[in-house]
């Protein structure tokens, strides 16, 4: 058994299951491979819509990388983690009032612009961040998350032309421009055309509106291998085509926003087996997870793309075609499909991999009334929790009741 099987069996013991582990480890090689493939010069911004554990952003902020949010919720957390406010990037498709308030005590936090209608709000407001144009692609998206041409996000060319004279007026200070095409990359060359076609409406932008822009988040969407047969992504290509376009644009900022690159191969899903079933005749096993606290199980089919969970404390019997199903009383809640397991018996832990990323977050965890489960981060030996797993009746902490008084028939 190796030291990181060994690890997640020693959370379990002392924080049970469902919970989520994280390795520290392997998030500051992440963040190590990076700055080993990319030019100094290129920026990263961690995306908390992927994982907006504070634990998480504790690690990455102490990497020296900067935090792209995109709610009032995720910039509370950037700030609470101590992200400096100069490398907060503030995007989404309009700001509530609860993040422009927030953005009252951050004039140096960046603000990505969706439309001319948050532009022109934001002029009413008079807030002093530096502005960035969101830019709709007019290309192609390689992305298995497309948010190409067809996308809702972001200013078409027309919309740009159109607030020429409101940037000119200087009651908003636009500083550059943000290009995303989709996520989850997984091949260089994709994300190269990206790339370019990013830099190259950008340009075009900043011509439109005659200004000289000294910050462009030209995106970012790296994808990480789900299953065992896809191969790691080839930063080197990237790396040589952002020091070609730094070489163009000599003067300006260039940022990446990444996530699941970041989070996701760090994380771990623990789940316990509780019996056996069938499923569409196949054997099964039924754990005390679900699909209500993976989201990332659903959006990207891994109940048959991701290799199967390692089972922590396996038996060495032969492997067979195994199903996984959750916890809840929905059809679709599914874990893995025809997986190649050894027979489980109840009380055996499976760890699903590559974990770490749009899991809980973008979950509809409450469902049944689920507490949240646990998390944990590891570093080495060292075993830190960062959210206690809750018993069941702490879903009604919160809630209140309502004064049923008598009424006539």
């Amino acid at each position: 058994m190796d030291e990181v099987n060994r690890r997640l069996l020693e959370i379990v013991r002392r924080h049970g299951t469902p919970t989520y582990a994280f390795d520290i480890r392997r998030l500051r090689a992440q963040v190590e491979k990076l700055r080993t493939h990319l030019p100094p010069a290129i920026e990263i911004l961690y995306s908390l819509k992927a994982n907006a554990s504070l634990g998480i952003c504790d690690v990455l902020r102490d990497c020296g990388i900067g935090a792209d949010v995109a709610s009032a919720g995720e910039l509370a957390t950037a700030v609470e983690a101590g992200f400096p406010s100069q490398r907060i990037f503030v995007a989404g498709p309009f700001k509530l009032p609860e993040t422009l308030a927030q953005l009252r005590d951050l004039p140096a936090a960046v603000i990505s612009v969706d439309s001319p209608s948050e532009l022109q709000m934001l002029a009413e407001h008079r807030l002093p961040n530096p502005i960035v144009l969101r830019l709709r692609p007019d290309f192609g998206s390689q992305a298995v998350v497309a948010a190409g041409h067809e996308s809702r996000f972001g200013f078409v060319g027309e919309d740009v032309s159109s607030c020429r004279t409101l940037v000119n007026s200087r009651a908003v200070n636009v500083i550059g421009f943000h290009v995303f095409s989709g996520s989850q990359y997984l091949n260089a060359e994709g994300i190269v055309a990206h790339l370019r076609g990013a830099l190259a409406i950008s340009l075009r932008a900043a011509d439109t509106l005659g200004i000289t822009p000294t910050l462009l988040n030209l995106g970012g969407g790296f994808g990480i291998p789900y299953a065992s047969t896809a191969g790691e992504l080839d930063l080197g290509t990237i790396g040589e085509e952002l020091a070609t376009l730094t070489q163009r644009v000599p003067t300006t900022r260039i940022v990446l926003e990444l996530g699941r690159y970041l989070v996701a191969q760090a994380g771990w899903y623990l789940t316990s087996v509780l019996g056996h079933q069938t499923f569409q005749g196949r054997s099964a096993v039924v754990v005390d997870g679900g699909t209500h606290q993976r989201a990332d199980m659903c959006g990207l089919c891994l109940r048959t793309k991701a290799s199967p969970p390692l089972v922590l404390d396996a038996s060495t019997s032969a492997v067979t075609p195994t199903d996984v199903l959750g916890c809840l009383s929905l059809p679709a809640d599914v874990l893995t499909e025809s997986s190649l397991l050894p027979r489980l018996e109840p009380g055996n832990v499976l760890a699903f991999a590559n974990a770490g990323a749009y899991g809980l977050w973008s979950s509809p965890a409450m469902f049944h009334g689920s507490p949240l489960p646990a998390e944990v981060a590891f570093d080495g030996s060292e075993i830190q929790l960062m959210r206690e797993q809750r018993p069941a009746r702490s879903i009604l902490d919160d809630q209140r009741h309502v004064v049923v008084r008598g009424h006539d028939a």
